[in-house]
């Protein structure tokens, strides 16, 4: 008999999907050089809140992660196939640990952000993002 595996339903369970996930990425071959130096136990709690805010509209995230990937990029510049890695550990993850609709929008979420990343950190267009994400609506 097979057990079915539960959805993304709490604060608990986003904790659990971030905190393997991070576990993973940190050792990572090839984005694990990305976190060195990251307060990662200070971290975590505002992952925690990011993730929360996406999957149950909480505002528990108050933060620019744009500007902290563009200041990140600055100093270690990314790749396309860093986002890729991102995108593959963090599916693999959520899918390792949930599954269901709360499962599925997380990695739906996780998608649209390593594009959007990627497009306007290391594809920039030179236009001003306000700008960008006006010509989207």
């Amino acid at each position: 008999m097979l057990l079915s595996m539960p959805d993304i339903a709490s604060r608990a369970d986003i904790a659990t999907v971030v905190n393997a996930f991070y576990s993973k990425a940190t050792r990572d071959p090839l984005i694990g050089y990305l976190f060195e130096g990251l307060d990662l136990e200070a971290h975590l709690p505002t992952m925690h809140d990011f993730w929360e805010n996406i999957l149950f509209r909480t505002g528990a995230y108050k933060g620019g992660m744009m500007y902290k990937h563009l200041a990140l990029n600055a100093r270690k510049p990314l790749r396309p196939e860093h986002f890729e890695r991102w995108l593959e550990l963090f599916t693999a993850t959520v899918d390792e640990h949930f599954a269901g609709e709360n499962a599925e929008i997380a990695k739906q979420y996780a998608r649209s952000i390593a594009q959007t990343m990627l497009s306007r950190i290391v594809e920039p267009t030179g236009l001003p993002m306000a700008f960008l994400d006006a010509k989207m609506r």
